[in-house]
């Protein structure tokens, strides 16, 4: 903001309509960043009337299609969260590698899929309170030799590099070998193309229930410390930020989302804290 002697100097030189533009911008960089980010912002989103939700597809239980319908209990919550907007949810299905650059290219308002609030995300978008908490695991071959998950340094998984889960893989010392989805990780585990994936519990829950015929197992022990997942979106929407806020909080002390985790998952996600 340009200082008041400034303005005066300002006034003197060049007149009163320069002035009165020199005032009407200084008072627009004071207006919610909402409104100065490129038809994103709350606002744009309800004169749109919809609100477009970014989402893999093929995640269960978090979304995925089940006879052509996108379901899950992310998408759930996608819905009541434009419901409370007052907006129609869209949504944007992309692999997760290009998932998060989709926010930077405007292709929509938010994504929805079990991203947690990492600090170097931070640096780049805001997120909203968290909505699901899910301890880590790591599969392995049953065959497998591994015990623990204290074993996974110098072992090769199969991971998305950007993932939450690839990075605590890289953390703790594995040797990670890219893939596009979680489907194609426990694939090359039951092959034995890599030795191991970590994913959290939910994944390998709702992966065990569709494939009895499996050839993985968990290791003991967790990965890391419970993850939660949040909403995220661009930088420095406050107004949007607080309206997700304020409906997730809501459908949390409500109970609603105990109700879509025990539909999905048979197990209540509900963070232990909703604050941000």
């Amino acid at each position: 903001m340009t200082a008041l002697p400034t303005r005066r100097h300002a006034l003197g030189l060049v007149g009163l309509g320069a002035f009165g533009a020199l005032v009407a911008a200084c008072s627009s960089d004071e207006k919610s960043d909402d409104a100065a980010t490129s038809g994103t912002g709350l606002q744009s989103i309800r004169d749109k009337g919809k609100l477009r939700i970014g989402m893999e597809g093929t995640f269960r239980p978090y979304g995925y299609h089940d006879g052509g319908k996108l379901v899950g209990f992310e998408k759930e919550i996608g819905d009541l969260i434009a419901a409370d907007l007052g907006v129609e949810p869209q949504y944007v299905e992309t692999q997760w590698d290009s998932l998060i650059a989709g926010v930077d290219a405007g292709r929509y308002d938010i994504i929805i899929n079990n991203i947690s609030a990492t600090s170097e995300r931070r640096k780049k978008f805001d997120f909203s309170v968290p909505y699901a908490e899910s301890r880590g695991k790591v599969g392995v071959a049953k065959d497998s030799k591994l015990k623990s998950t204290d074993e996974i340094r110098g072992h090769t998984a199969g991971q998305t590099e950007t993932s939450n889960f690839g990075q605590q893989m890289a953390d703790e010392g594995a040797t990670l070998v890219p893939v596009t989805s979680f489907d194609e990780a426990a694939m090359l585990v039951s092959f034995g193309r890599v030795d191991m994936t970590g994913n959290d519990f939910v994944t390998f829950q709702a992966f065990f229930d569709q494939r009895p015929d499996h050839n993985l197992r968990l290791l003991d022990g967790d990965l890391g410390e419970p993850s939660q997942a949040a909403v995220l979106m661009g930088k420095g929407q406050t107004q949007l930020k607080q309206a997700i806020d304020d409906s997730l909080n809501k459908h949390i002390d409500a109970g609603d989302l105990k109700k879509i985790y025990e539909k999905y998952v048979r197990t209540d996600l509900t963070p232990q804290s909703s604050t941000s």
